[in-house]
């Protein structure tokens, strides 16, 4: 196992770091173990893909890069078993070998398996929940070193309340995963004008297997994305994958950031000029996980919060009036998606249907005023934040008037982990503040 001390943890977007007395890359589930009946107090961290404190510590810190091994492949039951610690990208290829894949992803493949399935990570499609739904049974090392193994079937309301859990009930080592065989998605993206979006928005959720919006802020249009599943071959070429998904989308779409940082009244200018990569509208057909994964994007400022889909038309107009009346410069999209409603305690999609609206910003200049804007309004329309992502203005009242079940999910912290081994200050905040 490798260890260091007084480690230095930069989370993904470099706005959140810390100095961790610990760190520690276990290779196997005995070391986990080990570590946690060790120690007292305890944080786990993965890519550092979430944009809050999350993941901080000044004790000790786990990283499971080195524990990402699968462990089981059944064909016959559609099942993966895995460690922890495998990143979905290396899943996807995995799987894709084997002529299998994931049912829906999100759009970044980046995080590990465990911080996916602990921060509610989701993809978008109005039929598909949070990723987290993937998961079959998984693991969990309590405070006091137990191992339990909690299933969809056999544990069904303690799978509910413990699929979502911001690493604070325990550390999850293994977790099996309902697969499906490899399909390809057929991709339509175009541009088309925000409120010709707007008014027919119900018929374009309902009618796309995924369906999702990008708006460049300070423009009329936005770029819609629609991929339905489709056993028909891929006819995606490597040259055009290449010029867009990496030259343009990667390299140029960087530097004209780096133009909007000179001078921040430009950023409307260039937002039109961003849009005016999609005028030609794309016809694809590629593997699903090729699709529905875009390319990394440059660091950036990011915030998403879920709302109750049936005031979906009135919220996404009310933020494009938000943005144009103001003073805010925006210099990176917008993303809109939409997830089907769920059963878990911690969702922020429990028992509504749900539309996704992620605010990002591509530097430090006025964010901090668009989060406080973004998030007053997003309140008064009864918006849950991504347990992943930025926000600041919610506290515990918050928190339980948002989630029914608060209460007991904290009942079972309290009892998984009495010693608050597995709290920092951000699960503090939620549960005790």
């Amino acid at each position: 196992m490798k260890t260091t001390a007084n480690y230095r943890f930069l989370n993904w977007a470099r706005n959140e770091s810390c100095v961790a007395k610990n760190y520690f890359q276990p290779e196997t589930e005995e070391e986990i173990i080990q570590i946690v009946t060790t120690h007292p107090k305890i944080r786990v961290v993965g890519t550092g893909h979430s944009w809050n404190k999350i993941c901080l510590t000044e004790d000790v810190l786990v990283n499971f890069d080195n524990y990402n091994k699968v462990l089981h492949l059944n064909k016959q039951a559609l099942q993966v078993k895995v460690q922890a610690g495998i990143k979905l990208w290396q899943l996807n290829e995995y799987l894709d070998k084997q002529g299998l894949a994931l049912k829906n992803l999100g759009s970044i493949a980046k995080q590990s398996v465990a911080g996916a399935i602990s921060t509610g990570t989701h993809g978008t499609g109005i039929n598909y929940q949070i990723l987290g739904s993937q998961i079959e049974e998984f693991s969990l090392i309590k405070a006091d070193g137990e191992k339990i193994i909690i299933n969809r079937e056999h544990d069904k309301d303690l799978y509910q309340m413990a699929i979502v859990n911001l690493g604070c009930l325990g550390i999850i080592s293994e977790v099996t995963l309902n697969i499906v065989p490899a399909f390809n998605l057929h991709d339509e993206t175009y541009t088309a004008k925000f409120e010709d979006v707007i008014n027919n928005l119900d018929n374009l959720v309902n009618t796309t297997d995924h369906f999702k919006l990008w708006w460049f802020p300070h423009t009329d249009e936005v770029v819609v994305y629609k991929y339905t599943r489709t056993q028909a071959p891929v006819n995606d070429s490597r040259l055009r994958q290449w010029f867009m998904d990496e030259l343009i989308s990667v390299n140029a779409y960087r530097l004209l950031l780096k133009i909007g940082g000179i001078n921040r009244n430009w950023r409307k200018n260039i937002n039109r000029q961003l849009v005016q990569n999609f005028i030609k509208p794309l016809n694809r057909i590629e593997k699903s996980y090729k699709v529905f994964n875009v390319p990394e994007p440059p660091l950036h400022r990011e915030t998403e919060w879920a709302f109750d889909i049936t005031q979906a038309k009135s919220l996404l107009r009310e933020y494009n009036n938000m943005i144009n009346a103001s003073a805010h410069r925006i210099n990176f999209i917008q993303e809109i998606r939409f997830t089907k409603a769920d059963d878990f305690a911690l969702s922020p999609c429990y028992q509504r249907d749900t539309l996704w609206l992620g605010v990002y910003n591509a530097d430090n200049f006025g964010w901090n005023e668009l989060l406080a804007d973004f998030e007053v309004m997003a309140q008064r329309y009864n918006g849950k934040p991504h347990w992943g992502k930025e926000f600041k203005s919610v506290n515990k009242e918050f928190f339980q008037r948002a989630y029914p079940l608060l209460a007991n999910f904290n009942l079972l912290r309290q009892n998984f982990d009495p010693g608050n081994k597995f709290a920092n200050d951000f699960i503090l905040k939620i549960f005790e503040d």
